[in-house]
């Protein structure tokens, strides 16, 4: 019998240890990947260019431990059934929000996550066993996360020279999501080290010191307050479960452990810093000084901006459940999050519980509640009946559970598949260890065969996602040089997967025909009508004389999002072209009045400084004849510019230069930066001439600094 499962066990181990490692980007439509064998390898063992795929296989290492169990037994240990019900209502209404979706081609591969979560949870509970198995699986969770940790820390030698403020993201979409996995590492082996001998405990401990020492070089603020929280509640379960003969052992392994760690971050926080050297524009950042603790340390202003946004988001959320109670569809918060007019698009709702009920329905924000609140009923009963070892490493799990359920409150942990298959997983480790939540099942042979059919059919599609995902990616890198690769791996895609919308977005940029264009921009659109196909599609329309329809698309992107400054922007310039200067004007107008809105106040990165709507001021002051026109629009113009120099640019640079080679930030690549600094230094210099021409010398000659000032950032931005 043991036999049976080990294999099964060593699938899910193997998961579990790969799920922090492979498990931290999300999908993007941006990224290209270099069509060689080791570029493959690389992307799937967690660089970001093919996130479905290395998903995919965390997924059929599950996957495949489920269907041997299936497949071999008959008597299969399952979960509490009250809480594998609420779970099962769950999945399915996720899946079935694909179906009123308007975008499936993202809502297909976040609904296949989702039943993946439920797979890792059903195959833990049935292929894990209770004494030997959950230790083996919690070390190998551990011992991804540890191993995370050090790339993290490694992330920050390579990158501390060129900002000592480097915030750590090795794997990982962001650092707080990353901060989040590291939070479940850190937890687990605090329990690892209790119930290990001396030796192995004090590796352990040093393991736990590393992942300690990442979850500050990621300065996420959230994730080091609900650690901190979860430190007391870890603490409290040892007091209410261990006798006290060990209860003085377990507490301090812990307190020395945290007490090593804020000693470390003290340190880090007086490291002494480089004196700072002159930058182009007064008041940049400047990446030779700070610790690597800087974000927190100036964390008044960082959080003011931080809990700025995400209010504004969740403000977004609440009001986005109200006008449609639905749902959008799994996986859509990204498309629907400006609609409100209150922020602009966001990938994410910084807050996990909001997000699922924006996306899928309040209904299933009640049934994760439910779900999770009968499962913690479970694992806080029979203290008395288990061990000390069993309840200390229950108490692991219970407090890493309850750090993600924290953590969500400010960001949106399930959505990111590393953390919501080592959640769910734990979840079913937390049911192994507990008493009367999980029991031997007899299943019918019919009903395992459904089983292992659906089990294997969502899986292989989930992998098919991968690899198209992968083709995707190929065709960037063809383009625009290899035109008849890219040709090809297109006419595969549009065969293979005629529902995803980027396909037909790639093959616009293929395509050399202004109908063969018109066509997939159309398509495109159709398929995904998101704010960036609809412009495209806006785009292709003007470009074929198409101006009337253009506008029409544009409209459509601005009942999506209201203030949509590039819609706006190209609005404008249409109509400028179609004869309409009075409609023109008017959008301009209205584009400069997102400067009001907390839409352009506050930002998700405050570094990031919009530009379109001063690019709107300078062409209202330069469609004016008269000095007076320019003095009314161009000075807010010139103090923007300004501060997109001294913020935007600087940061352009710093990641044009990093060692990572990210060649943008935020959208913003050198060439860009030098078109928009140009265009500042030509609006100086006509305001300085219209500050002459009503006789003030003294605003002429600030505006002829401001010129040299962006002249000098321009040369900045000379380099190789």
């Amino acid at each position: 019998m043991t036999k049976k499962i080990d294999l099964p066990l060593i699938l899910l181990a193997v998961a579990a240890f790969l799920a922090p490692l492979i498990g931290g980007q999300i999908a993007t439509d941006a990224l290209s990947l270099d069509p060689s064998a080791n570029s493959l390898v690389m992307a799937v063992l967690g660089s970001p260019e093919v996130p479905t795929l290395s998903h995919a296989i965390l997924t059929l290492l599950c996957s495949i431990a489920i269907i041997i169990l299936l497949w071999q037994r008959k008597i299969v240990q399952v979960p509490n059934n009250t809480v594998s019900g609420l779970l099962v209502i769950l999945f399915g209404i996720i899946a079935a929000s694909v179906g009123y979706s308007e975008f499936r081609s993202t809502s297909i591969p976040a609904a296949l996550e989702w039943l993946a979560y439920g797979t890792a949870f059903y195959a833990v509970v049935a292929g894990t066993g209770r004494q030997r198995g959950p230790l083996i699986l919690l070390s190998a969770m551990f011992a991804g996360c540890v191993l995370l940790a050090l790339l993290g820390i490694q992330d920050y030698g390579a990158n501390k020279a060129v900002d000592p403020t480097w915030r750590i993201m090795p794997q990982w979409v962001g650092p707080n999501a990353l901060a989040a996995m590291l939070m479940i590492g850190f937890f687990i082996g605090l329990g690892l080290a209790i119930v290990t001998d001396r030796l192995a405990s004090i590796a352990i401990c040093v393991g736990c010191i590393a992942i300690g020492v990442a979850i500050f070089l990621t300065q996420s603020k959230g994730a080091i307050l609900a650690m901190a929280a979860c430190i007391l509640v870890y603490a409290v379960l040892l007091i209410a479960w261990l006798p006290r003969k060990n209860l003085g052992r377990s507490l301090g392994i812990g307190f020395a452990v945290v007490a090593f760690i804020a000693l470390l971050a003290g340190a880090m926080s007086f490291r002494p810093t480089a004196s700072p050297s002159p930058g182009p524009v007064a008041g940049a950042p400047q990446a030779s000084v700070g610790s690597p603790l800087g974000r927190l340390e100036n964390s008044s202003t960082s959080m003011d901006q931080s809990v700025g946004f995400r209010k504004l988001l969740w403000q977004s959320a609440i009001k986005l459940i109200e006008s449609d109670p639905v749902g959008s569809g799994i996986g859509t918060f990204q498309y629907e999050s400006a609609r409100p007019g209150l922020v602009t698009q966001t990938h994410m709702a910084h807050e996990a519980y909001l997000q699922l009920a924006e996306e899928v329905s309040p209904l299933a924000l009640i049934l994760l509640v439910a779900a999770i609140g009968y499962w913690s009923i479970l694992v806080s009963k029979g203290g008395s009946k288990l061990d000390s070892k069993q309840n200390v490493l229950r108490a692991s799990v219970a407090t890493a559970v309850a750090g993600v359920l924290f953590h969500n409150f400010v960001d949106s942990n399930l959505s990111y598949f590393g953390i919501g298959l080592s959640f769910f997983m734990l979840l079913g480790v937390g049911l192994l260890l507990s008493t009367d939540a999980v029991a031997p099942e007899f299943l019918p042979t019919i009903l395992r065969r459904v089983a292992i059919t659906g089990i294997a059919a969502f899986t292989a599609f989930m992998v098919f996602l991968g690899f198209t995902e992968g083709m995707r990616a190929q065709v960037r890198a063809y383009l625009p040089d290899h035109y008849n690769d890219a040709q090809n791996l297109l006419e595969s895609l549009r065969s293979m997967t005629p529902w995803d919308a980027d396909v037909y977005s790639l093959s616009l940029q293929s395509s050399r025909t202004a109908a063969e264009q018109l066509q997939y921009a159309k398509r495109a659109s159709e398929l995904a009508p998101s704010t960036h196909n609809l412009r495209m599609l806006a785009r292709v329309q003007d470009v074929a004389g198409l101006e009337s329809d253009a506008r029409s698309s544009l409209n459509k992107v601005l009942q999506k999002d209201p203030n949509n400054m590039l819609a706006l922007q190209m609005l404008a310039r249409i109509e400028t072209k179609s004869g309409f200067d009075d409609e023109a004007k008017k959008t301009l107008e209205k584009l400069v009045d997102v400067e009001q809105t907390s839409y352009f106040k506050i930002r998700s990165l405050p570094e990031l400084v919009a530009t379109e709507t001063y690019e709107a001021r300078i062409e209202l002051a330069m469609g004016e004849s008269g000095p007076d026109s320019k003095i009314k629009w161009l000075p807010t113009a010139i103090d923007g510019f300004k501060q997109y120099a001294a913020h935007t640019v600087q940061n352009v640079i710093r990641f044009a230069k990093s060692p990572g080679g990210r060649m943008e930030y935020g959208g913003e690549s050198v060439d860009r930066a030098k078109t928009k600094m140009t265009e500042a230094e030509t609006a100086a210099k006509e305001l300085a001439a219209a500050y002459r021409a009503v006789g003030n010398p003294a605003l002429a000659s600030a505006a002829d600094a401001d010129s040299a000032l962006f002249a000098g950032v321009l040369d900045s931005l000379s380099f190789k």
